[in-house]
């Protein structure tokens, strides 16, 4: 349950909403309105990004299409920057009905369903028309429908993008240069742990809003995110080289309370599932539009940007986590993603199946 002491200011639509103004209890509630006589529904929907950042536009494009849609009866409390705290904290609150939507990394949630682990293979998409394809397609949604069976319904893959390394030792040109660093790596997430100790680097978990701090107090020297999240959260400022490895698209994942989505009548649960899939399309365009300028941005504040030839890092580095996804989880996911990407005539690299 949200702590009625924290005097946390959240977003309710456009305006802004007090917690010390309203009637907290269990989170999503109906709130009677005197205008118009109609009853409202009001939504708490929580996410580790600032209101600024990718998550941040997204959100807010849902909520405007939410509200448009329902004509006002939907009512949404915004809680970004970690407020209701770290991601799997979050994804437990929505289980236990203590927060109603959660948006965050895939990686929170694969230890749900460890099918999930599937997209921190490295180089599984060469680009992210690939990804977009795969999570928009039935497929994609049998994908979220897994984590029915913890108490979740998947909304809809929003975008996180592709992920690249920063770091404060050097550039980074080949695999060989990875040994002897420190990096974040997501809580709980085994295979981040894995692929990153292969190649020689020291691994700390650590909460997302975490990283700024850890790397000031050299805890950590390296990090990887993709470029939107890299700037937006200023990491440009404690980082001093780029290495555009591009080696994982990680998306993000909306959740809500199952209980809750099925209370919904079908029009209520139609409104949800198409703004949420618009919040992920403003994250997609978000990300995809700015990155050049964000870019020049970072590099005018000093950070020191490097392409780098993808083969080796590839040959590197996906196979064995490839391999171990396999003989984990099985290869039915990995066949219909290749088959998918084949059938739409894009060139696959080599992988194990």
């Amino acid at each position: 349950m949200i702590d009625q002491k924290c005097k946390r200011t959240v977003f309710l639509f456009g305006s802004i909403y007090h917690p010390s103004t309203a009637a907290f209890g269990r989170v999503q509630e109906m709130v009677f309105s005197t205008a118009g006589n109609r009853e409202k529904r009001r939504f708490s929907i929580g996410f580790e990004g600032s209101m600024a950042s990718s998550q941040g536009v997204g959100i807010q494009e849902m909520v405007r299409v939410a509200e448009q849609s329902s004509q006002g009866e939907m009512v949404f409390e915004l809680y970004p920057d970690a407020k209701l705290g770290n991601g799997p904290k979050m994804v437990e609150s929505v289980q236990q009905g203590e927060l109603d939507i959660f948006l965050g990394g895939a990686g929170y949630f694969a230890a749900l369903d460890g099918r999930i682990n599937i997209f921190d293979i490295p180089y599984l998409f060469e680009n992210v028309e690939q990804a977009y394809k795969v999570m928009d397609s039935d497929f994609g949604r049998d994908m979220l429908d897994v984590l029915a069976a913890k108490k979740l319904k998947g909304l809809s893959f929003w975008e996180n993008g592709i992920r690249s390394f920063t770091n404060n030792v050097k550039p980074i040109v080949h695999p060989d240069d990875f040994c002897g660093l420190k990096i974040r790596t997501m809580p709980g997430n085994q295979v981040h742990e894995t692929l990153w100790q292969s190649v020689g680097i020291d691994t700390h978990p650590l909460p997302s809003g975490a990283i700024y701090a850890a790397i000031q107090e050299g805890v950590i020297n390296s990090q990887e995110h993709p470029i939107s999240v890299i700037y937006a959260r200023q990491l440009f400022e404690v980082q001093r080289y780029l290495s555009l490895t591009r080696h994982m698209y990680g998306p993000l994942i909306q959740v809500m309370n199952s209980v809750t989505f099925t209370s919904l009548n079908k029009p209520q649960q139609d409104i949800l599932l198409s703004a949420s899939y618009a919040g992920a399309v403003a994250t997609r365009n978000f990300s995809n539009e700015n990155e050049a300028t964000f870019l020049a941005r970072m590099k005018r504040a000093g950070l020191q940007v490097n392409d780098v030839d993808p083969k080796p890092f590839r040959e590197l580095m996906k196979p064995a986590i490839e391999r171990d996804f396999i003989d984990k989880h099985g290869d039915d996911w990995l066949r219909k993603i290749n088959a998918m990407l084949a059938d739409d005539g894009i060139p696959l690299t080599r992988s194990l199946i």
